[in-house]
């Protein structure tokens, strides 16, 4: 039986060739000219297109202003796309430019399509294609001529592509078949291509210790449902991209609920992730998982996994958006059961993102849906820092959470091309970290048989396999313990030893490119190599509470001096800065001169010399004037008052908090609300109120934490915290390990030891949800670095 609605994927086969839309004898050129004025005059900003296409415009005699390009010799301003045909040498002459770009994309030389030194940018040809090449139709490709025909290519070995379609099916979408015209970064992951038949790695990966109908289950506290096997469009690297497993069979509503009783008799299970396949293709399907799981006391959060806000953005917004507002009314319904849904996208590469899946994005957001990122690490795609940044850099303006790498790829049959060594991965994330805001940094991580690490905190490579160099041991926090309560034999997991310490090795098929990265085996005997735990009073634990919580000056020095006291350059992207009329036009200026800023965090004063109301007021003037610079991606109000005052946060000041945020496509501004905590006890129920209200109104709240010996430094005290995060809708952003002042006061003497970092971030990886992991950090005058136990192993 077929339970799929109205939203069942509707493939074609095209069987007759598609008409030459590049030819200019069919082309609407008045069309393509409205299009294009409408598109610069709307998305024509350097947060879409990028500094360098502005960079570019300019010439001898025209100049680029906040107010736009304008001829030297004070001529009217120029609009964006008249500035564009000027500089290509098209001046007045529509048909001429529309013919130059159609020529290039047809003859598909090149990745970019460049005209007198311009680089046309992609979002902008995405808008021509659509008039050129119009449709949102899927097709279900299952021979080479069609798959000529559909996606405008040319098979140089039609037998071993032929070969590879039977093996491993083909499924396109018109969307990712206009974006592969003029991008390879689409291409490489959507068309197939004869390296696939390459059989090195494995025929599929291990999917789940505990598996039942639609539910798999690799952790204690969250387990998955698998609501429809098919997609819209096939990834070319996904691990289930056998034909085999394309043919699985469609769930039905009973399989669901099946699932469902699994999760109500297991209370530890707090979160679900729906996927598949595509899940939102089987509306019943969903429809049934979302009402009955929210009623279960002990699920907290419904994730719903989707890949077609990038490659099928029509499944959302055809039938007037309805699937969009279907998500946020179920979203309401599970707010009113205190449960809450959240979307993880899968995006590979900047040039998949369109205008209209920014749209997507940006309402869900704005109207409380949280969207995070998983971006798998694709040799060929995405392995330089830079593509990278440019693609976390448009999402998270959009207001998407940079949540996990993911490296490498699933090492299966057909996906070697795509496979990286780990060291890719490493200078990759130093780039990020070096240039783009802490914001938009992901955690690196590596899925192993036995479950996810986090590198370098909770898990590393320990050695090379000694009887197979392909593979490598990695050291995971699980232990055997860890797995009784849910798998009933564990003998049937895959590889694995179990460590000195404890824990779980996994055997991995990886190339980590750098011996340097290997660690070693963590010392059997941690007691003696940790310091003895200080006696704190609760007296001195209120003290360093009060001490955090107190107003924080600015740091003493940044990576560049600043004309003012009240601003401190702490990273290349961001600024910290006080509000009120001390601020003069010097801070201004300087923020406005300095276009790699991205980021900008307001300290609200807390000293008792203004009230909130006052406070707030001033911050509201800064916050106005710093939306006029183009390069302001992010405000963000640090708020010490909100770990013991949330009540200050009243409905009146969340509506003006939330009015400060600006959720256009071409400019937006995010507003984030940072809070620090040290216990879990100072986390109350009035905090998840305030979090989730904020939240709706498209606003996002996160947390540091600093470690202080001997008050929150034991993994079981974090643990707890971080459950508690987790359950206030407040984000884990960063654990300082050392480096505040505030830990130069009260860990002088007896530093966080790094054994114990590791004990923590194992014990958070094991017993929390991937989204309660922070990043681990250590502040230093330069700026935030990533911690890094290696060098504290190496020399045991």
């Amino acid at each position: 039986m077929n339970n799929k609605t109205n939203n069942t994927m509707n493939t074609t086969d095209m069987d007759t060739k598609k008409v030459n839309m590049f030819d200019s004898q069919c082309m609407d050129i008045d069309t393509l000219e409205t299009a294009s004025q409408l598109f610069f005059q709307i998305f024509g900003s350097r947060k879409l297109l990028g500094e360098q296409f502005f960079i570019d415009l300019v010439s001898a005699d025209l100049v680029f202003t906040d107010l736009g390009f304008a001829n030297l010799d004070g001529e009217p301003k120029k609009k964006l796309f008249e500035t564009l045909l000027i500089r290509c040498g098209y001046e007045n002459n529509f048909p001429g430019f529309f013919q130059a770009v159609c020529l290039q994309i047809s003859r598909r030389e090149k990745n970019e399509i460049i005209i007198n030194n311009i680089r046309i940018p992609n979002l902008y040809l995405y808008q021509l294609l659509e008039i050129l090449v119009p449709g949102n139709h899927l097709y279900s490709v299952k021979t080479i001529d069609q798959l000529e025909q559909i996606a405008w290519v040319r098979a140089n070995d039609k037998l071993k592509l032929q070969e590879v379609i039977d093996q491993f099916p083909v499924r396109l979408s018109d969307h990712v078949i206009r974006q592969s015209l003029v991008s390879d970064g689409i291409a490489k992951q959507y068309l197939p291509f004869a390296e696939e038949l390459d059989p090195t790695g494995h025929t599929i990966t291990f999917d789940g210790h505990f598996k039942a109908g639609v539910l798999e289950q690799m952790y204690r506290n969250r387990v998955i449902f698998l609501l429809d096997m098919s997609c819209p469009v096939y990834c070319r690297f996904c691990f289930r991209k056998h034909k085999s497993t394309r043919k699985e069979k469609t769930p039905t509503p009973e399989d669901v609920l099946a699932a469902v009783d699994h999760v109500k008799n297991h209370s530890e299970i707090k979160e679900i992730l729906i996927t598949g396949g595509e899940p939102l293709l089987n509306k019943l399907n969903l429809e049934t998982a979302i009402n009955s799981l929210m009623t279960i006391d002990h699920v907290q959060t419904i994730r719903i996994a989707t890949r077609s806000v990038a490659y099928y953005p029509e499944l959302f917004l055809k039938n007037n958006k309805e699937y969009i507002r279907y998500l946020l009314d179920k979203n309401t319904q599970c707010m009113a059961h205190g449960k809450r849904i959240e979307i993880g996208l899968h995006f590979v590469h900047p040039d998949e993102v369109s205008i209209q899946c920014l749209d997507i994005i940006s309402k869900f957001v704005k109207n409380g849906i949280q969207v995070y990122l998983q971006t798998p690490f694709l040799n060929g795609l995405n392995t330089d820092g830079k593509t990278l940044a440019t693609l976390f850099t448009l999402l998270r303006q959009a207001g998407v959470k940079i949540y996990y790498i993911f490296t490498p790829c699933h090492t299966i049959h057909g996906t070697k091309e795509y496979w990286t060594p780990i060291s890719q991965a490493f200078e990759a994330l130093k780039y990020l970290r070096a240039n783009v805001s802490d914001r938009c940094i992901p955690k690196l991580c590596t899925a192993t048989s036995l479950g996810k690490i986090e590198w370098h905190t909770s898990g590393w490579a320990v050695e090379t396999d000694k009887t197979d160099e392909n593979y490598t041991w990695i050291r995971t926090p699980y232990t055997p313990a860890y797995f009784d309560a849910f798998v009933s034999d564990t003998s049937s997991m895959p590889d694995f030893r179990v460590n000195d310490e404890g824990t779980l090795d996994a055997k991995f098929l990886l190339n980590m490119g750098d011996d340097r990265l290997i660690a070693g085996k963590r010392p059997c005997d941690k007691a003696l190599l940790k310091t003895a735990e200080p006696d704190v009073t609760f007296e001195q634990i209120e003290d360093i509470c009060s001490c955090l919580l107190t107003a924080r000056p600015l740091p003493a020095a940044g990576i560049d001096r600043t004309p003012s006291k009240l601003i401190c350059r702490t990273h290349k992207t961001r600024v910290e800065m006080y509000p009120g009329s001390d601020a003069d036009d010097s801070v201004f200026e300087y923020i406005q001169q300095n276009s790699d800023i991205t980021d900008v965090v307001i300290h609200l004063q807390n000293d008792g010399s203004l009230s909130v109301e006052k406070s707030i007021k001033e911050t509201g003037c800064v916050v106005k004037r710093l939306k006029t610079f183009a390069h302001i991606v992010c405000i963000r109000i640090c708020c010490l008052q909100f770990n013991r005052q949330p009540q200050i946060f009243t409905t009146k000041l969340i509506d003006t908090i939330s009015q400060w945020c600006d959720f256009s496509i071409a400019d937006p501004v995010r507003i984030e609300i940072e809070a620090w905590f040290m216990l879990p006890q100072e986390i109350g129920d009035l905090h998840g109120q305030i979090a989730k209200k904020l939240i709706q109104k498209g606003v996002n709240i996160y947390a540091n934490v600093p470690l202080i010996r001997g008050v929150n430094d034991r993994p079981e005290i974090l643990e707890i915290l971080a459950h508690k995060l987790r359950h206030a809708a407040i984000e884990f952003h960063h654990m300082y390990v050392a480096g505040l002042d505030i830990q130069k006061k009260f860990n002088a003497d007896q530093p966080v030891d790094a054994q114990q970092v590791i004990d923590i971030a194992s014990r958070i990886r094991k017993e929390c949800s991937g989204r309660q992991i922070p990043l681990y950090m250590v502040q230093t005058p330069l700026g935030d670095v990533d911690f890094d136990f290696r060098d504290f192993i190496s020399e045991l």
